[in-house]
C-alpha cells in the first residue's frame, strides 16, 4: 500500500508510525501512514492520491493540542515540513508556512525589530494549528494579526482568503475542516527589541509559575466564558484526581497530565468524570478544546 506514494518527490513516507512520538501528551497508537511533506507540489501530489482512493487524512502541526486513540489512526498523518516552516517579511507583514512554530515566528519577528504577538508566547504549537483554533492568552487572539490565509481546499485549488472572510470567535474559525492552511500572513507592529523581549519573560513567568511541565495537550477545556474552567474544576475538588497516569494537574485544574504511561482511554474517562462532576456541581457544560480523534 505505501507504493501508492512512490515516486513523488518531497515526501517523506514512515509506515505504522507511533503517534505517540508526535504528540505533546505522549499519548496514541500507530497511524498507517506518516508523511512529512516538503513543500505544497508534494502535498498537492499527496492530496490527489489521498482523494483517488478515499482515504482518511489528519494534518498535524506541533502536536500540542491533540490527543489520538491507543488504536492508532487507520490513514494518512501528513506533516507540514521544508517550505511551510519558512517566514518571510516586507515591512511589517510576515509570511508564515503553516508548520511554522510559534516559538521561531516570535523569535524571527523580535530580531527583525517587530512584535505585537508576544502573547502567544509559551503556547507550543504551529501557526497553522494557532490560525485554525484562534489560539490566544491573555485577552488576546492570533485573528487579530491576521491578513490572509492561503489555503488548499476541499477541491485542491489553492486559494487566498482575506481575513475578513472568516469567522473568528473564541477558540474558533470556521475555516473548513477539508481546507488545509499552508501559509498565513500576519501583520506585526514595529518595536524595539528591549520592549519585545520583556513582554516574552513576563508572558514566559506567568506561563512557568501556573502551568505544569508534565507531558499534555495544553488546557484541556475551553473555558465557558466568563468563567474560568480550571476555577471551576479546582472548585468541584478534582485537582490530583486520577486513572492510570491520566491526572488532573494539582498545579493548574485544566490540564490533563500524563505522568507516563497514560492511555488516551485513560484520558478519556477522566474528562467524562470531569464534565459530569461540573455539570452536577456547577450547572456547567465543559467542552474540549483538546482536539480528540478516536
Amino acid at each position: 500500500m505505501k507504493k501508492i506514494f512512490k515516486g513523488i518527490k518531497g515526501i517523506k513516507i514512515m509506515g505504522n508510525e507511533p503517534l505517540k512520538k508526535h504528540t505533546s501528551f505522549k499519548i496514541g497508537g500507530n497511524a498507517k501512514f506518516f508523511i512529512k511533506v516538503y513543500n505544497q507540489k508534494a502535498l498537492l501530489a499527496v492530496m490527489k492520491i489521498i482523494k483517488k482512493y478515499k482515504m482518511k487524512y489528519l494534518i498535524i502541526g506541533e502536536g500540542t493540542n491533540i490527543l489520538f486513540s491507543d488504536r492508532g489512526f487507520n490513514g494518512v498523518v501528513i506533516k507540514l515540513m521544508g517550505s511551510f516552516r519558512s517566514i518571510k517579511n516586507s515591512g511589517d507583514v510576515f509570511l508564515c508556512g503553516a508548520g511554522v512554530s510559534i516559538k521561531s515566528f516570535l523569535n524571527k519577528a523580535m530580531k527583525m525589530g517587530y512584535g505585537g504577538a508576544e502573547f502567544l508566547t509559551g503556547i507550543p504549537g504551529s501557526i497553522g494549528g494557532a490560525v485554525k483554533g484562534n489560539a490566544g492568552a491573555f485577552g488576546h487572539a492570533i485573528s487579530e494579526l491576521i491578513e490572509q490565509l492561503i489555503i488548499l481546499d476541499a477541491q485542491l485549488m489553492k486559494k487566498i482568503i482575506p481575513q475578513e472572510k472568516i469567522l473568528f470567535a473564541y477558540r474558533y474559525s470556521n475555516i473548513p475542516e477539508h481546507s488545509i492552511i499552508m501559509a498565513v500572513e500576519l501583520r506585526m507592529k514595529k518595536l524595539s527589541r528591549r520592549v519585545i523581549q520583556s513582554r516574552i519573560k513576563k508572558y514566559l513567568k506567568i506561563r512557568w509559575e501556573k502551568q505544569p511541565d508534565n507531558y499534555s495537550a495544553g488546557s484541556f477545556f475551553k473555558n465557558p466564558l466568563p468563567l474560568s474552567a480550571g476555577k471551576l474544576i479546582e472548585e468541584c475538588g478534582l485537582k490530583g484526581m486520577r486513572i492510570g497516569d491520566a491526572m488532573v494537574s494539582e498545579k493548574h485544574a485544566n490540564f490533563i497530565i500524563n505522568l507516563g504511561q497514560a492511555k488516551a482511554q485513560d484520558v478519556i474517562k477522566l474528562m467524562k468524570i470531569v464534565k459530569a462532576r461540573v455539570k452536577k456541581m456547577k450547572n456547567v457544560s465543559l467542552e474540549p478544546e483538546v482536539r480528540i480523534i478516536l
